[in-house]
């Protein structure tokens, strides 16, 4: 049986156009996008099932592929994600990263699930590094460099093959891109 899952809205709204359907449902969640994309995607769905999305007292809504759609979204997420970085650097000429205390350069984490091994999470606004410390690495200090800094570290990410995660949320969730994709938005 394909699952069903319903995006954006309530149960109320939901039951009826499944059931008008005859589509098979356990329960309504209400999900964060990242989080669902990043972690219960592969989990729960299969190349071609469907979601259903905007339902509104006009439409019922429509079913569209969620695997297609969701790499769609998150390609866009990213793009989006990377050209607000590259923007507040510039504006800001700082970067917050995580660092083992005493330690002169940002710590490195891994996504095993994914085959990334070394990726440097930085952030460009410190209250939201600030709060991924505290919920997730709180073993970790917070530390700021300066843009021309992070520059040269980026040279050296990219000739190492590591990835840099930007603006991670709590969670550990969020956009990792390659370091040429940072330095070539920064660039511009």
């Amino acid at each position: 049986m394909s699952h069903a899952c319903v995006c954006g809205v309530t149960k109320s709204l939901a039951q009826p156009f499944l059931d008008a359907k005859d589509i098979a449902f356990d329960k309504v969640k209400k999900i964060d996008v990242d989080r669902f994309v990043t972690y219960e995607l592969d989990d729960i769905f299969n190349e071609g099932d469907q979601v259903l999305v905007n339902p509104t007292s006009k439409s019922d809504g429509d079913l569209i592929d969620v695997v297609k759609v969701s790499d769609e979204l998150m390609s866009d997420l990213d793009s989006i994600r990377l050209k607000e970085f590259a923007k507040d650097v510039a504006k800001e000429d700082a970067v917050f990263g995580l660092s083992e205390k005493g330690a002169k350069q940002f710590a490195l984490i891994s996504d095993d699930e994914h085959q990334r091994p070394h990726i440097m999470p930085v952030w460009s606004i410190k209250s939201r590094a600030e709060k991924v410390r505290r919920e997730d690495f709180d073993n970790l200090e917070l530390v700021e460099i300066e843009g021309a800094v992070f520059d040269e570290w980026l040279d050296t990410l990219r000739d190492d093959d590591k990835a840099v995660a930007i603006d991670l949320k709590p969670g550990v969730v969020g956009t990792v891109v390659s370091a040429q994709k940072v330095i070539d938005q920064l660039a511009l």
